[in-house]
């Protein structure tokens, strides 16, 4: 009989929510044989217990051009390789705050944040999926969808609301709150990614907050 760490069975009854509220989409390794690791400690999705394959989702622009060419079918989702890139998002590293939000539900909840996020803003991973990124519009969180924004300028707001339902990428500095009520200018970039369809699938947004 096989006798698990607690953090292994932990990752391996990861859920996010009720399965009637989200579609989890189960991470997918690909490896050469060569490559392959045979130990029984070591199964796919281990390090993506999310079911999102976030490497993929961030791979540099030169390895997913050839990773498209050679396999057409696999890696759909690419930000750096994205065709037509309207807003040049630069180097990106492991310390970028990142949430994604699924536009195919109603109010486009998050479905996946980054670690740097909840270092940035206090909201855990518990706190915040199933969300809308809103939220982070007011204080304490304390804002509904069709709520005044007192602390948000009108036409950023506007702009954020086309921008996704055109699908369209969108880089804007809008005021945001920290889980402590802390002000703080949140330097954002919203990307439309595809996964496995014909129109973008998810919002992808990166963070940063402006002390300059």
């Amino acid at each position: 009989m096989t006798i698990m760490n607690p953090w292994e069975e932990s990752a391996l009854q990861y859920r996010y929510q009720d399965s009637d509220t989200f579609t989890r989409v189960p991470a997918s390794i690909t490896m050469d044989p060569k490559d392959t690791v045979h130990d029984g400690i070591i199964y796919p999705g281990l390090y993506a217990p999310s079911g999102f394959d976030m490497m993929s989702i961030l791979v540099s622009i030169q390895a997913s051009l050839q990773i498209s060419n050679l396999f057409p079918n696999t890696a759909k989702i690419r930000v750096m390789a994205r065709p037509n890139p309207g807003i040049e998002l630069g180097p990106i590293d492991a310390s970028c705050a990142l949430v994604m939000c699924d536009l195919y539900q109603e109010d486009c909840p998050i479905v996946y944040i980054s670690d740097p996020f909840t270092e940035l803003t206090g909201y855990s991973h518990s706190e915040v999926i199933g969300l809308n990124c809103r939220f982070l519009q007011a204080p304490g969180g304390r804002v509904g969808k069709q709520s005044a924004r007192k602390h948000v300028n009108k036409d950023t707001l506007k702009k954020m609301k086309r921008a996704v339902e055109r699908n369209e990428e969108l880089a804007v500095e809008v005021v945001n709150f920290k889980k402590n009520g802390a002000r703080f200018v949140n330097v954002l970039t919203m990307i439309p990614v595809y996964w496995d369809s014909q129109t973008p699938r998810y919002s992808v947004g990166f963070l940063a907050e402006k002390t300059w």
